[in-house]
């Protein structure tokens, strides 16, 4: 078997027809029973493992992947009107190496049809954009996805403003989607202030610490004590110590990191992802030394300045051992996505309940 037929998303199609009719089917998934002993803000979980915003397209997707053991699902970024996603392709496999945090490289390569060595070195670029039905479409499925879980288990709504032509409508659209996922029962809300495949506007918002903190600080006015999330980019040093300051004061969560962006070229140095989108997201293994350094960056910062603030790790996570690893950093939750997608049994593997 081909490495990208583990994968539950199936990479040949398009992600309507991923949203339609994935996710790919499972069979034998092992039993188990829910043990909420796991305290996180005010929820008793199973365990701190779950996945971030991206790969839960819609309540067939939570559905599944809350069977499968992973007990913080979030669901994928929605925003206040529909919003079509990028061009297939949307993932393709990179051929790079565990990035160091500090020298990140000009670009890397997507050749052609080619496969990782293994499943637990699985990199890819992923370039979705942010779709997103209509309200009414979302709305509906978030309630059919928080009747999917089990005990023990949290949802997160992942939101999304989108950018006109002036900052201050970008705050007021933010504050009303986030207000619409309260509407929709969300028990949690994360504010995507990260997309490396949409090119300024609202996919770049964690880079300007004081728009950041507008939009947060706006945003928690109106959720009447649903926990809110805040999902990042990579960022370290000075930048990620004004980010903080910005939203610690407003915010129950900080989750890093998204996608690296980076230039994506085939082995003939042509972008595959087709004119515009020469710059991609890239996740997964080649990642998880940049996700690590943001975590230790973030909680020294946390217990310095002393924020009441939740650190959430995400990068680069594929087998139960970076679970741990992101564990020691002192996280509270640990997201995996590219890890999930090509290993679905991986919260079941932490678990020592079974797995592939």
């Amino acid at each position: 078997m081909k490495i990208k037929d583990l994968s539950t998303y199936d990479l040949d199609r398009s992600y309507y027809e991923n949203f339609q009719n994935g996710p790919r089917s499972l069979e034998g998934i092992p039993s188990w029973s829910p043990a909420p002993s796991f305290s996180f803000l005010d929820f008793r979980l199973n365990s701190p493992l779950g996945i971030p915003a991206g790969l839960l397209l819609n309540a067939k997707w939570v559905e599944l992947y809350a069977s499968l053991g992973f007990d913080v699902l979030t669901y994928k970024t929605v925003r206040s009107r529909s919003y079509p996603v990028h061009p297939w392709p949307n993932c393709l496999f990179v051929k790079v190496g565990m990035m160091e945090p500090r020298g990140l490289p000009p670009y890397v390569l997507a050749p052609r049809d080619w496969e990782p060595p293994s499943p637990k070195q699985v990199t890819i670029t992923n370039s979705f954009g942010m779709p997103s039905l209509d309200p009414k479409g979302w709305q509906e499925d978030v309630e059919r996805a928080k009747g999917a879980l089990r005990e023990g288990q949290l949802l997160i709504v992942s939101v999304a403003g989108t950018f006109e032509d002036t900052q201050s409508k970008l705050v007021e659209d933010f504050v009303r989607v986030a207000a619409m996922a309260m509407e929709a029962g969300a028990p949690a809300v994360e504010l995507n202030l990260s997309c490396p495949n949409v090119a300024g506007g609202e996919g770049a918002i964690y880079t300007d610490a004081e728009l950041a903190g507008w939009v947060v600080r706006e945003v928690k006015r109106v959720l009447n004590g649903v926990p809110l999330f805040i999902k990042v980019g990579f960022l370290l040093g000075e930048e990620l110590r004004e980010l903080m300051r910005s939203v610690a004061p407003w915010a129950e969560g900080l989750v890093g990191i998204n996608s690296v962006a980076l230039p994506v070229l085939d082995d003939e140095g042509v972008p595959p992802l087709g004119p515009g989108r020469e710059v991609s997201g890239v996740c997964g293994w080649a990642i998880r030394r940049c996700g690590l350094a943001f975590v230790r960056e973030a909680t020294a910062l946390k217990e310095r300045e002393g924020y009441d603030l939740v650190i959430c790790g995400c990068g680069g996570v594929m087998e139960p051992a970076d679970v741990s690893e992101y564990m020691n950093e002192g996280v509270q939750v640990v997201f995996t996505c590219t890890g999930a997608m090509f290993n679905p049994y991986l919260a079941l593997e932490y678990k020592g309940i079974g797995g592939l």
